[in-house]
C-alpha cells in the first residue's frame, strides 16, 4: 500500500490556497477598476420635463373628451378658461346719432356706417378709420373678401369699393334689384324696369363692361359668378304658366356671344331663392324645400329644408363650403332649443351645434353663423366650436359679421365683438 506523504498534501492545499487567492485578488482589480469608471449621472431636469410633458398631455386629453362630450363642462371652460362668455359692458362701442338713415353692415375686418351720404369705416377698436362720400340712403349691397358693390336700391348708379376707395362707378339703363360680387371683384347686376323682363350686366373688377344678357320672358332670381372668373350662372323663374318652373343656366365670361353652355330645370312648383358658386365651382341652389347642388349635368339634393316633424325656421348657402339649416326642438313646454345642422359642400362632413333657446334670427358669413336669442348671441363656426357667447341687458336689433369681426345692433350704437 502506497503512503502519502505529508509533503504532497500540503502542496496541494498551498496550491488551492493560491488559486482562491488570484482569484480574490482579479475581483478586487475588477472592482477597483469599476469603481474608477465615472457613474452615469441621472438628468433629474430632463425626467422631470418628460413627466410633466405627458402628465400635461393627459389632462388635456381627458379635458377634450369632456369638452366634447358635458355641456355643463363646455359651459364651465369656456367661461372661465377659454373666456369666452362677453358681456356688454366689456366692449368697444360705436355710437349712432346721425338724423338720416342709418345702415349698418360689416365689411372685411371693419364696421361700416351708411349715414347722410356718407360711408364710414371703422376698425375693431370702434375707431374711424376711412370717409367715403355716397350718395346713398337705401342700398343695395354685396360684400365678398376685399370688396363692396353697392348701389341704391331700385337706383341706376352701381359702385365697387375696395379699402378706401371706389374703384369705378357705372350708370345703368334700368333699376338695379339685386348685385353679386365674386371675392376677385367681378360684378354681375340684374336689372328691372326695361323693355325685358329682366337684364343681367357683368363687368371684370376694373369696371369694363364684358357682356349683358337680355330675357324676355322669366324674372332673375340672383346670379353667381364663378372664382375662376369663368362662368356666370343665373337663376330664373317663369311664372306664365299654371305652374312654377325655376331653373339655373350657365354663360360662358370668355365667350359670352355664345348661348347658355349649361341648363338645368327643377321639378314644378320647387321655388329656386338664390344660388352660390362654392370653391369646387358647384352650383348650390337654395330652393324653398331644398338646398341642393348642381355639377356636371347632375342634380343632388344636399339638405332638406321641409321635413315631416322638424319646424326648420332658418336657413343659408353662404357660407364658405358649407350649408345650414337651423331646427327649433321643444323639450317640455318651458325648454327650447336650436340645433344648427351643417353639411359640408365638397364632402360628407356633418357637423351639429345644439343653443339652448328659442333663435329669433340666424345670421351667416364666411365660416361663422351667430343665433341671435334675444338678450344673447352665439358665435359658432363651421367645425362646431363655439367662438363667443355674447349677453346683453336689452334686445338685440340685428347682427352683422365680417371676417373675424361682428357688430351688435342697437337703436344708439353698435357693440363690436372680435372672433
Amino acid at each position: 500500500m502506497k503512503k502519502i506523504a505529508k509533503t504532497d498534501i500540503n502542496s496541494t492545499s498551498e496550491g488551492g490556497g493560491i488559486i482562491l487567492k488570484d482569484i480574490e485578488n482579479i475581483y478586487s482589480s475588477m472592482s477597483k477598476n469599476e469603481s474608477k469608471k465615472p457613474k452615469k449621472n441621472i438628468n433629474k431636469k430632463k425626467m422631470i420635463i418628460a413627466i410633466s410633458i405627458i402628465v400635461l398631455l393627459i389632462i388635456i386629453g381627458i379635458t377634450a373628451v369632456l369638452y366634447n362630450s358635458s355641456r355643463d363642462v363646455r359651459d364651465f371652460l369656456d367661461q372661465y378658461l377659454f373666456r369666452k362668455n362677453i358681456t356688454q359692458e366689456k366692449l368697444d362701442s360705436i355710437p349712432l346719432d346721425y338724423d338720416s338713415n342709418i345702415n349698418v353692415f360689416a365689411y372685411n375686418k371693419r364696421i361700416c356706417i351708411l349715414a347722410e351720404n356718407k360711408l364710414m369705416q371703422y376698425n375693431s377698436s370702434g375707431n374711424l378709420e376711412n370717409e367715403i362720400d355716397l350718395r346713398i340712403s337705401n342700398p343695395e349691397y354685396c360684400v365678398n373678401n376685399k370688396y363692396i358693390a353697392i348701389s341704391e336700391k331700385k337706383g341706376s348708379t352701381i359702385n365697387l369699393i375696395s379699402g378706401s376707395e371706389i374703384l369705378w362707378t357705372k350708370e345703368l339703363d334700368g333699376n338695379i334689384s339685386k348685385i353679386n360680387v365674386n371675392n376677385n371683384g367681378y360684378v354681375s347686376v340684374i336689372l328691372t324696369g326695361t323693355s325685358y323682363k329682366s337684364v343681367i350686366v357683368t363687368y371684370d373688377n376694373k369696371g369694363n363692361e364684358l357682356f349683358k344678357r337680355y330675357l324676355a320672358s322669366t324674372t332673375v332670381i340672383d346670379t353667381t359668378i364663378s372664382n375662376d372668373n369663368k362662368y356666370l350662372a343665373f337663376a330664373e323663374v317663369n311664372t306664365k304658366g299654371t305652374t312654377i318652373q325655376s331653373s339655373v343656366k350657365v354663360v360662358s365670361i370668355e365667350e359670352p356671344s355664345e348661348s347658355v353652355i349649361f341648363t338645368y330645370k327643377a321639378d314644378n312648383n320647387k321655388l329656386i331663392i338664390n344660388i352660390e358658386y362654392d370653391e369646387n365651382n358647384q352650383i348650390i341652389c337654395m330652393y324653398d324645400s331644398e338646398i341642393s347642388s348642381i355639377q356636371n349635368d347632375s342634380n343632388s339634393v344636399l339638405m332638406s329644408l321641409n321635413e315631416k316633424g322638424k319646424n326648420i325656421n332658418f336657413s343659408n348657402i353662404n357660407l364658405n363650403g358649407f350649408i345650414y339649416r337651423a331646427i327649433e326642438e321643444n323639450e317640455g313646454l318651458f325648454n327650447t332649443n336650436t340645433v344648427i345642422e351643417m353639411k359640408s359642400t365638397t364632402s360628407d362632413k356633418n357637423v351639429v351645434y345644439t343653443v339652448e333657446g328659442a333663435a329669433k334670427a340666424v345670421y351667416s358669413y364666411n365660416n361663422v353663423i351667430a343665433v341671435n336669442l334675444g338678450q344673447e348671441i352665439e358665435f359658432l363656426n363651421t367645425s362646431g366650436w363655439l367662438l363667443k357667447r355674447y349677453s346683453s341687458l336689452q334686445e338685440v336689433q340685428n347682427v352683422v359679421l365680417g371676417n373675424g369681426i361682428a357688430g351688435i345692433v342697437y337703436q344708439d350704437k353698435v357693440e363690436i365683438v372680435n372672433l
